[in-house]
């Protein structure tokens, strides 16, 4: 029985202090932001005159950085427990606040977005204060090609609910209304759900994981029609308005805020596709361990070795994250045990707190972290990531201003993936026993297979969907199955046997309605295993790169801030290090 929120000790709970030091602060800024909106309001039609524009960036700049604490700070409140009436009223009052701002004040972004290169180059030589605005006006300039008129702008606006309901349609069908038939194995009923379905997968028993893998497709086989035209209704609907906003593909439309070109996707799958082999060799490496003839999809979430039965205390997670990260320096270190000495962790389950992890925070308090610790080493390995996240924001709110130092989700999970890469490198040398140490090399692989080829493999299938529907083709049951059928023939590898299934798996997956979003795991996981490999490796100016990378914010263009830290994903070679790494772990761990 988990400890209500009164029993856990004050040291494993957060301070929140940090924020407001009481509801009735909060109270104070909600009326202060509520105020605010008029004198926003106040200067429509003039941010073309570069004196009103910086005074109008500093009411901005000081109206927002409020409003993000106040959003934060209720949410985070609400998430302690989700029973609590008090903070879920402020939790929508502050929500319903942030969209009427939102909706008042489209025309920043029609103003600013209409102004070229050389407005701006006029207005900073007319005051040079707006010189530190610069890739901020930039960045809203380059959209002026994509911006349509006031009425049509308007009339999409209102559109866009509609829009997302294919969404909607989808997670209702996923999350609420599915229905799975239950079935008997060893005179016991196995009634599946979601998560029911991925625990059995990791079952020894091989005919029980057979069944809940036929048993758990057959209401999205059941229902394939009607998910394929909800997913079509959603990808025809990107492809519409990718056109209507000037852009020449959904693909180049969803790239475009992260300054990303093609090539980084191509270069991307390119790679995976060059280096299949090592997936044929992981498949051949499993079949062996496992004892089987043929290696089907439903085997393939099995571990090879048990779980290592330890349990890790809250502190011997600090501890042993804190050696793993050692190699950073003393500078990342003394900002991670400031981090645990401030108290704005909160650690422990208990009813009523939201389930799961996170890392969030306001530029006007700080990084927090969000727990449901339990002492697996999954918590261990989760607390490292969500540490990677939290000061990656602090880094960037001590060395940028309020408008730089949100990084882009580009680069958002780099420094997360990169504390996971260090642990479990340091995990595997720290080992007490061969298994202890084929525990962690193997989770390291399957972390690349599941990051680097599956994602890549779905990133290509959404490639492949939207330049159908953009030649015209019809998107229906059998045309999308095909297309998820010839990746799974791809990206698979050779000795995996595809069940038929299988073919279907794409109706069951919730990132292809936000289209062109997954690819960004794998260029993550890239990236953070490059930078980890040259911290790791004590190559020069490694850590010195990375710390800078830390503090990058959003101040430039994200792949030139990758560039400013020794990696470039315009090319291939941060890829390949991902792929040589798999080689490695393989090799490592086939020795043992």
């Amino acid at each position: 029985m988990n400890k209500t929120r009164d029993q856990i000790e004050e040291k494993y709970k957060w301070d929140l202090s940090v924020m407001y030091l009481s509801d009735a602060s909060w109270e104070e800024d909600y009326r202060k932001v509520e105020r605010g909106l008029s004198q926003i309001l106040g200067f429509k039609g003039s941010l073309a005159d570069p004196r009103i524009l910086e005074q109008f960036m500093q009411v901005y700049i000081d109206h927002s950085v409020t409003k993000e604490n106040l959003y934060v700070y209720a949410h985070v409140r609400f998430f302690e427990d989700t029973r609590n009436a008090i903070y879920e009223e402020m939790k929508g009052r502050i929500e319903l606040l942030v969209s009427k701002i939102s909706a008042e004040t489209v025309f920043i972004k029609k103003e600013l977005s209409s102004l070229s290169q050389d407005n701006i180059d006029t207005m900073i030589r007319e005051n040079a204060h707006l010189g530190r605005y610069r890739f901020f006006l930039e960045s809203y300039a380059r959209y002026k090609p994509h911006i349509l008129s006031e009425e049509t702008e308007t009339v999409l606006a209102e559109l866009e609910i509609a829009l997302k309901k294919p969404d909607d349609v989808f997670s209702a069908f996923h999350n609420t209304n599915i229905s799975f038939t239950a079935f008997e194995h060893k005179r016991e009923t196995i009634r599946l759900t979601h998560a029911k379905y991925a625990q059995l997968l990791e079952s020894y028993d091989r005919t029980l994981r057979q069944k809940a893998f036929e048993h758990y497709y057959r209401p999205y086989r059941q229902h394939i029609d009607v998910l394929a035209n909800t997913y079509a209704a959603n990808v025809l609907a990107d492809i519409k308005l990718a056109k209507v906003r000037n852009y020449p593909s959904m693909l180049e439309m969803s790239l475009f805020p992260d300054y990303v070109p093609i090539t980084v996707f191509s270069n991307l799958v390119e790679v995976a596709k060059e280096n299949i082999n090592v997936i044929s060799e992981f498949n051949a490496l499993k079949s062996e361990a496992l004892g089987i003839e043929e290696l089907h999809f439903y085997d393939n979430y099995v571990p090879l070795v048990e779980e290592i039965d330890k349990k890790y205390s809250y502190e011997e997670a600090i501890d042993l994250v804190r050696a793993a990260l050692e190699p950073l320096g003393t500078a990342y270190l003394r900002k991670y045990d400031a981090t645990i000495r401030a108290r704005v962790i909160d650690v422990f389950e208990s009813p009523g707190k939201r389930a799961g992890a996170f890392s969030w925070g306001s530029y006007a308090s700080r990084g927090l972290i969000f727990l449901n610790y339990t002492e697996k080493f999954s918590d261990v390995s989760t607390f490292a990531h969500e540490f990677g996240h939290c000061l990656h924001r602090d880094y960037s709110i001590e060395k940028q201003p309020f408008i730089y130092y949100q990084n882009p989700i580009f680069l958002a999970e780099i420094a997360s993936t990169f504390n996971e890469a260090l642990l479990f490198d340091h995990m595997s040398k720290i080992a007490g026993s061969i298994e202890e140490k084929k525990f962690f090399l193997y989770h390291s692989m399957k972390r690349i297979e599941a990051t680097f080829y599956r994602q890549t493999m779905f990133a290509n299938f959404e490639k492949e969907v939207h330049e159908m529907a953009e030649s015209g083709k019809v998107l229906i049951a059998k045309s999308i199955t095909d297309i998820y059928r010839k990746n799974l023939d791809t990206f698979l590898g050779k000795g995996m046997v595809i069940d038929e299934q299988l073919n279907y798996e794409w109706a069951r997956i919730p990132h292809f309605y936000n289209a062109f979003y997954v690819y960004k795991y794998a260029t993550s996981l890239s990236a953070a295993i490059a930078l980890s490999e040259r911290v790791i490796s004590g190559e020069k100016d490694a850590v010195e790169d990375y710390l800078t990378f830390l503090g990058a914010g959003s101040h430039k263009e994200p792949l030139e801030i990758l560039k400013d830290a020794g990696i470039d994903l315009t090319g291939k070679g941060a890829y390949e290090v991902t792929v040589n790494k798999f080689r490695k772990l393989l090799k490592e761990y086939k020795s043992l």
